[in-house]
């Protein structure tokens, strides 16, 4: 009944987000199961969005947003290839679900989208590429780090993008760049406190506002910020 109802991709993805093994039991839950129906949907749609654009190369310069995205990924692919070797699972599962919604979707791609399109030409050539390269860096990452996890559609993804079995390529590698003066959750926070400030002023988010003052160590970022919230 529930591979019928939600496929068998859900259904792993659920039991290794939810199956630390070396602690305890775990009790079948449909609604959770349906909720990593959404996570393979979003993945799906992460994967549509990139494909939107020509892979590009590493351009001579990454912009800080993009270096930061890299060490983000970077950190649980060094995670899973420790953990995988143990035959765990769980862990690199729940740090990937988390970087898919949390920092991945709903920061980096709402925040480098205008670069990526580029279509008022605001931005330079390399700085556009070094937008797509990361989105397609990113996803790389992600694809071949769930591949153990969920074959089916990394293995579908990954042949209509690279004409390749994923399942024959190496363990990822991982891409040495600077380190970001900022993390996840500075992000997250200076989002946040822009979209609410919109919200409790009844403005639409892709409403324009006059300014913001930001922290001295965004404004390497400055540009992707202003664009993004206009």
């Amino acid at each position: 009944i529930i591979l019928d109802k939600f496929g068998a991709e859900p259904f792993r993805l659920w039991a290794a987000i939810e199956g630390n093994l070396d602690k305890t039991d775990f009790r079948c839950s449909l609604e959770r199961i349906e909720g990593e129906n959404k996570t393979i949907t979003k993945l799906l749609n992460i994967s549509k969005f990139i494909f939107l654009f020509d892979e590009t190369k590493k351009p001579k310069k990454l912009q800080a947003l993009d270096e930061f995205i890299i060490n983000e990924i970077n950190t649980i692919v060094e995670l899973a290839r420790e953990r995988y070797e143990r035959y765990d699972f769980h862990n690199p599962a729940i740090k990937l679900k988390n970087f898919l919604w949390e920092i991945f979707a709903s920061q980096y791609i709402e925040l480098v989208k205008a670069r990526a399109y580029n279509q008022n030409k605001i931005f330079s050539k390399e700085e556009q590429d070094s937008a797509i390269f990361t989105l397609y860096y990113c996803l790389d990452k992600i694809l071949k780090l769930l591949a153990p996890i969920n074959p089916f559609i990394t293995y579908r993804l990954y042949k209509d993008w690279k004409n390749k079995d994923i399942h024959l390529e190496e363990f990822p590698s991982i891409e040495k760049v600077k380190k970001s003066k900022f993390g996840s959750e500075e992000i997250i926070e200076l989002n946040s406190q822009i979209w609410n400030y919109k919200k409790a002023n009844n403005k639409p988010l892709n409403s324009e506002i006059p300014k913001v003052l930001i922290p001295k160590k965004f404004k390497i970022i400055d540009k992707d910020l202003a664009n993004a919230h206009k």
